[in-house]
């Protein structure tokens, strides 16, 4: 539980530009790394829930977000490269067993 916030008047201090640019960068590479999935999971959810997405919804969001980063310009390059997959030329089917391949290998790697 967040412990609750003090509301009195903060003092104004200069803003030092590159510091807080570099603060940016830091806390950017800190969530980078950590990549939490659970927490993320829970924002999703709380995304969901807000727009009062049905299921059929949040299966076609999922669905159209694995396509998209599939499309990415890396992703499609490493699947033409390693896997002679051609993303452009997937259907919904097509699409839906790369991830289940995707998926697959990463619970054999988080298995280990």
């Amino acid at each position: 539980m967040k412990k609750p916030q003090d509301h009195k008047a903060k003092q104004t201090k200069p803003i030092n530009k590159e510091a807080t640019q570099h603060e940016y960068l830091e806390l950017l590479k800190s969530i980078r790394e950590e990549k939490d999935l659970d927490q993320l999971q829970d924002l999703f959810l709380s995304i969901f829930s807000m727009y009062g997405l049905t299921t059929d919804e949040v299966a076609a969001l999922l669905f159209s977000t694995m396509r998209a980063t599939l499309h990415e310009g890396s992703n499609n390059k490493m699947l033409a490269d390693k896997f002679n997959i051609d993303i452009n030329s997937l259907g919904a089917e097509g699409v839906l067993q790369v991830q289940r391949a995707l998926l697959t290998a990463y619970l054999d790697k988080v298995a280990q």
